[in-house]
């Protein structure tokens, strides 16, 4: 082609290659770019989540304790457990009736639906903490093969009931996040989680530096920011809303059924006699109960989410 057409050929082959790949960058550039403005702000807030679980290994790292990393882990996943099962699965479930409530511009039965999925989230979520955590302690040594090592089964069973400390927070959240994301305002949870990061960041570093001798535990304690995270944002849904969101008591209710539970829980736990892990079971029963008894009325409303 060159000996017929001349090296000429050469600069024309070479603007048409030009031409075709800078129309490929620039295709490229506009997609990212529109993808940035839609999914920008959800990509940020999952990097900040990240940036948080780094933030925790690399201070469990820094304590001076044998395996701290590990129990944070572990404790994180046990809380994670009923935190899927309950807050997770309703809060997705909820996602498409809050959209559709949204696109219709229906805010009263948008915030109906937000305050009977809370109802129901801290009428569980309270209670099953207290639950477990009253009587989670041999079942965390048998099922991690601890019995021989009392001093770890202990440092886990601590851990595990400070992250069942945000265990109602983790829950609610969800909803929280999922409720701005139907009204298509991102930004709000993008700005919630760097509250939240900050106020993490200060508990950890605070906890490695003035209670090393704690160890993990103080650093899962640093969760509780999250719970933090979560009235801002439902006090930021309420401004927007306009209204309000009423819980009618069930924080109350939800207290009241986990101090009941759980006492009940580790009463029969610790009291009836018969090996650790079934009076462990049979206490967690029990208190669970106990515990849904008082909560009925707001447990019910599930049926009609």
């Amino acid at each position: 082609v060159i000996a017929k057409s001349g090296v000429g050929v050469l600069a024309t082959y070479g603007v048409f290659m030009g031409e075709f790949y800078l129309g490929i960058i620039l295709l490229w550039l506009i997609l990212i770019g529109v993808g940035i403005l839609f999914v920008g702000p959800r990509l940020l807030t999952m990097f900040m989540i990240q940036l948080m679980f780094i933030a925790r290994d690399n201070l469990a790292s820094r304590l001076n304790q044998e395996g701290a990393v590990t129990l944070l882990t572990y404790g994180w996943m046990i809380m994670q457990v009923p935190e899927t099962i309950i807050g997770t699965a309703i809060a997705t479930a909820l996602l498409p009736t809050l959209s559709e409530h949204a696109s219709r511009g229906t805010w009263d039965e948008f915030r109906h639906t937000i305050e009977k999925a809370l109802r129901i989230l801290v009428s569980l979520t309270l209670p099953v903490a207290a639950v477990m955590a009253a009587g989670i302690h041999p079942l965390l040594s048998l099922v991690f093969g601890l019995g021989d090592n009392p001093s770890g089964a202990a440092m886990l069973t601590l851990t595990t009931r400070i992250y069942l400390l945000a265990l109602c927070g983790y829950s609610i959240h969800e909803v929280a996040a999922r409720a701005f994301y139907a009204r298509k305002e991102a930004l709000y949870p993008l700005a919630g989680v760097a509250i939240r990061l900050v106020i993490y960041l200060a508990i950890g570093i605070s906890a490695v530096v003035f209670f090393p001798h704690i160890g993990a535990p103080a650093i899962a304690f640093a969760e509780i920011s999250l719970t933090v995270e979560a009235v801002i944002m439902f006090s930021w849904l309420s401004k927007k809303l306009h209204q309000p969101i009423h819980l009618n008591g069930v924080l109350f209710r939800g207290l009241a059924a986990a101090l009941v539970g759980g006492a009940t829980a580790y009463s029969l736990a610790w009291g009836v006699p018969g090996g650790a892990v079934v009076t462990s079971l049979l206490g967690m029963s029990v208190g669970g109960i106990v515990a849904l008894a008082i909560v009925w009325s707001d447990v019910r409303l599930l049926v009609r989410l």
